[in-house]
């Protein structure tokens, strides 16, 4: 029997395989004999696959190229802002208090590197001395060189400080009329917000100072928690003949509901007010109200102030964006 090759569809009857020759051999099974062709495959040329392709196209059929879409490389954005070329700048000035007996109470504001630039808000830190101080006394102690390298160097971002004198009426008044809270409250504030871009927010503003300026900070913050985003009391002096139950921060920062005020205490461990404010820390731990408690070698004075500023700094500033963009926009 001849073996045969079929050819695919569509050939028209021609096989694609090599064309092969047969050669007769005879098998004997011992009675008779049989004629069988056995197929030899000839030796062929390479395959030409250009002709192949045309008779039958459906075996390699046409690809059409297509363009390749190349990604275009955006450069990403520097992760170091440009460096400003206005340096930060201090002003001195003064209120005239509406109350007779405060007289005119001395302030300085330090403003950031280009600041008013980009015409938006500030984050402002409000800053108190001791009852032996000025409002010179954070200048003195390298607060505003602090925070003009850490803004310069992008670690915190440009913000307003605003350093008070406490005079008479932080000596010698506690809260209500007259005293040093309402003139901080109802008169240094909105004229600070008047004159410069400090952003009028609760969020935007936070409230620290040292000793007599450490007590009265959290005086102001615990009884206006609506008001301020952080409040930080540095080896404060709290005493209970200070002011009564009411308005002293002793009681007030277990009593009050201070919401999510962020809350700082630090002292050194051989600081005289060290009873007091660790009796507030303990009572307000035992309340279930979140604060941050730091205790540090030194004394009450000023070389421990000065060094731990920039740790003052740090903390105050953590919660405020290094994006202008996201600040509002300020419409003086």
């Amino acid at each position: 029997m001849i073996s045969c090759t079929s050819a695919l569809p569509g050939t028209g009857g021609q096989s694609v395989f090599p064309p092969t020759s047969t050669t007769p051999q005879v098998v004997s099974n011992g009675q008779s004999q049989t004629q069988v062709l056995t197929e030899i495959p000839l030796p062929t040329a390479a395959p030409d696959l250009k002709e192949i392709n045309q008779l039958f196209p459906f075996l390699f059929p046409t690809q059409t190229a297509t363009a390749t879409a190349v990604p275009t490389l955006i450069p990403l954005p520097s992760a170091t802002p440009k460096r400003c070329a206005t340096p930060g700048q201090m002003v001195t000035g003064a209120i005239d208090s509406t109350n007779p007996y405060a007289g005119s109470i001395a302030y300085r504001v330090y403003l950031p590197p280009c600041y008013g630039a980009d015409g938006r808000f500030y984050p402002t830190l409000y800053m108190l001395p001791g009852n032996i101080h000025t409002d010179a006394i954070w200048d003195e102690l390298g607060m505003d060189e602090t925070a003009e390298a850490a803004i310069l160097n992008n670690t915190m971002p440009p913000f307003i400080i605003v350093m008070v004198s406490g005079g008479w009426l932080a000596d010698n008044t506690s809260g209500g009329v007259g005293s040093y809270e309402q003139f901080f409250m109802e008169e240094l504030i909105p004229a600070i917000e008047k004159a410069y871009c400090a952003w009028p927010d609760r969020s935007g503003r936070a409230l620290g100072g040292m000793s007599r300026g450490g007590y009265w900070a959290l005086e102001l913050a615990f009884q206006y928690p609506d008001q301020f985003g952080s409040v930080g009391g540095h080896s404060a002096s709290l005493y209970d003949f200070y002011a009564g139950p009411e308005i002293n921060p002793q009681f007030t920062g277990v009593n009050n509901a201070l919401g999510d005020l962020r809350i700082y205490f630090d002292i050194g461990e051989n600081d005289g007010y060290m009873p007091n404010i660790r009796r507030l820390h303990e009572e307000m731990s035992a309340a279930g109200v979140a604060h941050e408690w730091v205790v540090n070698a030194g004394y009450h004075e000023d070389a421990y102030w000065r060094a731990h500023t920039p740790e003052y700094l740090a903390w105050y500033t953590a919660p405020w964006s290094r994006d202008r963009n996201t600040y509002p926009l300020c419409e003086q």
